[in-house]
């Protein structure tokens, strides 16, 4: 095992429920039947680190709800259009595109990108390693936020303030491997969560 794979979080999902607090997973196309003190969604993805004590008991620590993301195909060379053309706007690029979508699929992934400009965010969905990730930046006149969600990493947030950097992960071995790859600042803190998420459901109630 690569010293990358040793530190990745586990994707995991919750594929059933059976009495309290037991659940069924899909770790690694098994399933596999843990306990969890924290109430967890049925169908949902999630993120955690794999500890392995003396005894041979597996436990799951810094569980995170893994947010829905588009696989966006064209995602990455957008990114790289964004941050290379300080004349680009972006903004007209995605009302142009959600006007002329052909398909729903896109025309979702474009739509979140507005509702997300209207924030001053910038959402673009990518593909790494054949696996959907999530790209958000967000500046003002005092920081600047990029936001990450990679297969490899999970969330990763990158803050620069008064010409100062630091890069925050919710996991703890992803903070250990980065420090000894990176200078970069780099702290471990609960609750990284994306700058942005569009709601799926709309509640029209009163």
């Amino acid at each position: 095992m690569s010293i990358i794979n040793a530190t990745l979080p586990i994707q995991m999902k919750v594929i059933a429920k059976s009495g309290f607090n037991n659940y069924t997973l899909l770790l690694n196309h098994k399933e596999v039947s843990t306990k969890s003190l924290i109430e967890l969604e049925i169908g949902a993805e999630y993120l955690a680190e794999l500890y392995t004590s003396k005894g041979g008991v597996i436990t799951f620590k810094n569980l995170y709800k893994k947010p829905y993301i588009a696989r966006f195909e064209e995602g990455l060379a957008l990114i790289v259009r964004l941050l290379d053309e300080p004349n680009f706007d972006f903004k007209a690029f995605v009302l142009n595109e959600l006007m002329n979508c052909t398909d729903l699929a896109s025309f979702r992934i474009y739509k979140e990108m507005l509702f997300a400009c209207f924030k001053d965010i910038y959402h673009i969905p990518f593909v790494y390693e054949n696996k959907p990730c999530l790209f958000q930046l967000h500046c003002d006149s005092e920081k600047c936020e990029l936001f990450l969600i990679f297969s490899v990493f999970g969330n990763l947030k990158f803050s620069i303030f008064c010409s100062q950097s630091e890069l925050k992960t919710p996991f703890f071995k992803v903070m250990e491997f980065l420090k000894k790859h990176l200078q970069t600042p780099i702290v471990q803190e609960k609750g990284i969560e994306p700058l942005f998420e569009f709601k799926r459901r709309l509640d029209f109630r009163g």
